[in-house]
Order: structure tokens, then sequence, then C-alpha cells
């Protein structure tokens, strides 16, 4: 007993020091923050619908193999769009900064672009599309397309059937449409599409209108302004906040342009399972062989990695000291109630027992034998 008692006080000083730690570390964090925005109500924004919003984990692609296996039209694709750069990002990441940023974004559109606004290290700050468009290679020319289910005006008459056409769909156009109906080409064009580009959460293995609309428009070499377009995604994370959020090694690249203060903030590292390489088109082509005809099943097993990366999940609470006592307190209640109850047991059976030995008894006396005399013929 001694020992158990010093086994649960050690658990409780465990607990109790992982509480305290993690207490420590989201005062921390929310001393930063606090910093980050310096207005209260950009803050308590922050807190109550962007700070345990997981993030959609970048992906990267490796073009020396994508030259090395022949996907040249993919690669054409890219650089004619301008996104070679943003497709290529690998850098680390400052999740809870980053979804501050987006928190506080704001667009203002002008005769040259525009310019977007958005809290960083302590102040509000403006930064124009042409330098988004700098940062990362990408080009102002084009269409400045906010997205949806309608082509642009000066685009050729759009319509979903042509859309699946051009992207080599071999499915049912009905229900909801499976990236394992596509070219190789093709899914990691929307694999890189729906990961990097236009980021999003839920199920990767299906192709939305909007995502048929845009590949359409990238294949037929319709330039997009992909600035704007980009920009105008990410105000969608400001509509849906119960969803995903991505653009974490852009915004970083944007702090360091900006030379904005990162020190002490917390940061997700981008390993080489985020690469789209061999393993990924091996597995790609693998699935596309099987062909299933539900997409329900289709999701990547890639997905998997994002509630693998502590980094991308929100914190669980820490059992505080006033839960651990009163979960020893509970613990000890069970423990009495259980010996009380098997004590009762314990003498009702011993009742019963003396019941049967007298019945037993009573009997061998009507019948005349002598327990004695039993006992001594049985030896």
């Amino acid at each position: 007993m001694p020992r158990r008692k010093e086994v649960a006080r050690k658990n409780i000083h465990d607990h109790a020091s992982s509480s305290r730690r993690a207490t420590n570390e989201r005062e921390e964090e929310v001393h930063h923050m606090a910093s980050w925005f310096n207005n209260t109500q950009a803050l308590n924004n922050y807190i109550q619908r962007w700070e345990k919003r997981p993030f959609v984990a970048p992906r990267y692609i490796n073009f020396e193999f994508l030259q090395s296996s022949n996907f040249n039209r993919l690669i054409n694709v890219l650089e004619d769009q301008h996104l070679s750069g943003l497709v290529l990002m690998e850098n680390d990441y400052y999740p809870d900064l980053v979804s501050g940023s987006l928190s506080s974004l704001k667009f203002v559109g002008t005769t040259e672009g525009g310019y977007i606004e958005a809290y960083m290290g302590g102040r509000m700050r403006v930064i124009p599309l042409s330098a988004i468009a700098s940062i990362c290679n990408l080009s102002m020319d084009g269409v400045p397309f906010r997205g949806g289910l309608s082509a642009h005006d000066s685009w050729d008459n759009y319509s979903l059937q042509e859309g699946l056409a051009t992207i080599g769909y071999r499915g049912n156009v009905v229900g909801k449409l499976s990236v394992n109906l596509v070219p190789t080409e093709i899914r990691i064009l929307h694999y890189l599409l729906t990961y990097t580009i236009l980021p999003r959460g839920g199920n990767h293995g299906v192709i939305q209108h909007e995502d048929v609309l845009v590949m359409w428009a990238m294949l037929k070499g319709y330039k997009i302004c992909w600035p704007f377009f980009i920009i105008q995604h990410m105000l969608k994370f400001q509509e849906k906040t119960n969803k995903p959020i991505g653009y974490g090694p852009l915004w970083s690249k944007i702090y360091e342009y900006l030379g904005v203060d990162v020190q002490g903030a917390r940061k997700v590292v981008i390993d080489s399972r985020r690469c789209i390489d061999a393993t990924t088109i091996k597995q790609m082509r693998r699935q596309i062989e099987q062909q299933p005809q539900g997409v329900d099943e289709v999701e990547e097993e890639f997905d998997r990695m994002e509630q693998e990366d502590q980094g991308h999940q929100p914190p669980q609470a820490q059992p505080t000291m006033f839960d651990l006592v009163q979960e020893m307190r509970s613990m000890n209640e069970n423990l009495q109630s259980f010996q009380m109850e098997t004590r009762g047991h314990y003498q009702s059976m011993n009742t019963r027992i003396g019941r049967v030995e007298r019945s037993v008894g009573a009997i061998h006396n009507h019948l005349g034998i002598n327990y004695e005399d039993q006992d001594e013929e049985e030896d």
C-alpha cells in the first residue's frame, strides 16, 4: 500500500508538471500573438475563430523527377502559368503567425492590381500583389479570375462536359468525380492544385467542378492572374471558419521578404514526405489501375500524414491538479464501494452455506445417519 501511494503521488506530480508546462507554453503563445496584433479585437478574433484550425499540409514537387519521367506536358503547363516557383516551395513555416495574418487579411483592388493588408509584427502591413508575384515568380498577366463555376467572359464558352473531355476524364459525369479516372499527369496537377496552389481540406480524391474549370483553363493556355486568384482563395478561409487553411510556406516567404521578426514562433518543418516524387506517382498509378467505382474510398493515403503531423493539430488540454485529485477521490470511493460489496457477498454466502449444512444435517437425522459414523466409513 505505501508503494501504491508513492506511485500515485509521483503520477500526480508528473501530471501537474505537464499541466504547468502546457499552461506556460499557452501563455507564451498568447503573449506572442498579442504582440503580433497589437489590437485587442483582432487578437480576440484570432483566438475565437483561427487559433485551433489545422493546416492543409503543403506539398512541393520534384521537377527533376518530372523531367526524367517525361511529364513534359505538365511541366510546360506549370511554366506557362508561371507556377513553378510556387510548387517548388519547401521552406518551413509558422502556423500561428500565418493564421494570425490570414485572420486579419483584407484586399483592396486598384487599377494596378491591388494590395493586401494584414497584421504582421505588431502592426498592419500593406503588400502589393506585385510583391507577392515577385516572391514566388508569379505573373501579374492574365485574367483576374475570382474562382467559382463560371468561366471568365474573355474565355471560350465553357461547359463541364468540355472540361472533363479536356482533362481526359473516363468516368460517369453523374455524382462525384474521382481522380482515379484521369491520366497520371492530370492527377499530379490536381494534387498540386488542391494542396499547394489553391489548398483545401476534405477528400483530395474528389475532383470538384471548380477544379475542372481551373485545370481546363490551364490546359487550354488561358493565362490567370495567380496573385489575384490566390488572394481571393485566402479570403475564402475567413468565410469557412471550420475548414483547414493553407499557404504556410508562401506567407513565411512574405515575412522573410518584409524582414518581419518571427523569433520564438512555433515552426513546422516540411520534410521529404511532402515531396511529390517517384513514390507518390507509384501510388497514384496503382490507384488509377484499380479504378474504383466509388470515390468515398479514394481518400489519399498521403492525407494520413496530416493527422500524424503534430504541428498541424490543435494542442490537447492537459489535466489540472484539481482534475487529478478528483480522479483519485473517485477511484478511492469506487474501491471502498467494491470492498463493502464484496464483504456483503461474503457474509451472504456464509449464511447460505450455513443453511445448506443445517438442511443436510436434518436430512441425516431423519434417516438415522450419524456424521461421525459416515466419516469413519469413508476413512
